[in-house]
């Protein structure tokens, strides 16, 4: 029997930053005073301090200034540094402030200071096209209509891009919801003339623009997100449309998504019988789906590898249902998804035991147990526990490995 060696001071530490336990890292601040010059070191994501990382705890802010913390440490992230007061609200944020921390523009923005942001105009005018966290303008970060009006007035770009995500202020406002994020604002902008692109005409349902786009290009109802040109562009990240929307969506989906239904009936009278499958099974609309394939006999048989990933794409998103229907139809499980693992992989990494289940209850799905992804040489199960790392919190790994590990599963 082996005994379990205790961790380090420095393993310590890292466990007690990642669980954000102000208690335990003060504890360890005074016990290690050899920690406290590396307080300031981007060992965070993002190439970000600890302040930054932690700027919206404000428990963990009072440990790390008291312990030393630069207010104004910016992360070292190649597409423009982000400074805590880009990411702090309310008490966190008074806190930064009454500490020191000194915000630029964007900062402003974010903060929704408009004296402060109109003041700093006044001294540097062309502060509006500084560059914050992600390369975001400012405004990127802008709250309210009032900061909008304010940047626009000075000469700001409303279709500005950021530099890791290649996205516009609009772009970055919605929240996979009309409910969340920006959205009134982001219709804002795109009253005030900002660019509106498919998937921004369906968010906000402007069905006179969607049809006027798709008269002109109806191929805009194949495009995703996450794919073409909303993919990632090395050294870039995907689009914000990744985060903001949701990943592998189409202008149908994202149309309904938004709850739109004049927009997205008038869209589908533009789509192909493909693009009405692949949306009825992302929909999990089962008898839409079936009644396309009576009309359409040889719909599925048409299917390129991109309409054939729908299927690992709602793995992906654990969609157990959406799974089962497009099995059901004739979508192949073994096409190509996220990282290019199969659906049995993307529903491993995912931590879905219910997606899982369906895929190793046909063949198709059985015969991926011991498939490796070309991306990481990875099977399912090696997903599976990657996954239980490093996945979605609400995961039943456990579950899924006892299914694969079931079925002859090896790592």
């Amino acid at each position: 029997m082996t005994t379990q060696q205790p961790l380090s001071p420095m393993q310590q530490m890292h466990d007690a930053m990642q669980r954000c336990d102000a208690d335990a890292v003060r504890s360890l601040f005074a016990q290690h005073a050899e920690f406290r010059p590396m307080i300031n070191a981007p060992a965070f994501p993002f190439d970000a301090p600890a302040i930054v990382a932690n700027a919206n705890n404000l428990a963990m802010l009072e440990v790390l200034l008291e312990f030393g913390a630069d207010p104004n440490a910016r992360s070292a992230w190649w597409a423009g540094p982000f400074h805590a007061l880009h990411v702090a609200t309310g008490a966190a944020a008074e806190r930064l402030l009454a500490a020191g921390a000194i915000p630029d523009a964007c900062a402003a923005a974010h903060l929704d200071d408009a004296d402060l942001l109109a003041s700093m105009i006044g001294a540097d005018p062309a502060c509006v096209h500084e560059r914050g966290g992600d390369g975001q303008t400012p405004l990127h970060f802008a709250r309210s209509r009032g900061v909008i009006d304010l940047l626009l007035r000075a000469g700001a770009d409303i279709d500005a891009r950021d530099v890791d995500h290649r996205a516009t202020p609009a772009e970055w406002m919605l929240d996979r919801s009309r409910d969340a994020g920006r959205y009134a604002l982001a219709q804002y902008l795109v009253e005030r003339g900002a660019h509106a692109d498919i998937f921004m005409t369906a968010a906000l349902g402007l069905t006179d623009r969607a049809v006027a786009l798709l008269q002109a290009r109806p191929s805009l109802l194949s495009e995703q997100t996450a794919r073409g040109a909303y993919a990632e562009m090395p050294p870039s990240s995907f689009h914000m449309y990744f985060w903001t929307i949701g990943s592998n969506r189409s202008p149908l989906e994202v149309a309904a998504q938004f709850g739109h239904d004049d927009t997205l009936t008038a869209m589908r009278s533009f789509a192909t019988p493909v693009q009405l499958l692949r949306f009825a099974c992302r929909r999990t609309d089962v008898e839409a789906a079936r009644a396309l394939v009576r009309e359409h006999p040889h719909v599925v048989a048409s299917l390129d590898a991109r309409d054939h990933r729908a299927i690992a794409d709602a793995a992906w998103d654990g969609d157990a249902p959406a799974v089962a229907l497009m099995l059901e139809l004739g979508f192949d499980p073994a096409t190509p998804g996220h990282d290019s693992g199969t659906a049995l992989h993307c529903a491993a990494w995912r931590g879905s035991a219910e997606t899982v289940a369906v895929l190793l209850g046909t063949p198709a799905g059985l015969a991926l147990i011991a498939q490796r992804d070309a991306h990481h040489q990875g099977t399912p199960l090696g997903w599976c526990r990657h996954g239980a790392e490093h996945g979605p919190r609400d995961g039943n790994f456990a579950s899924v490995e006892r299914l694969l590990l079931e079925c002859g599963a090896e790592e």
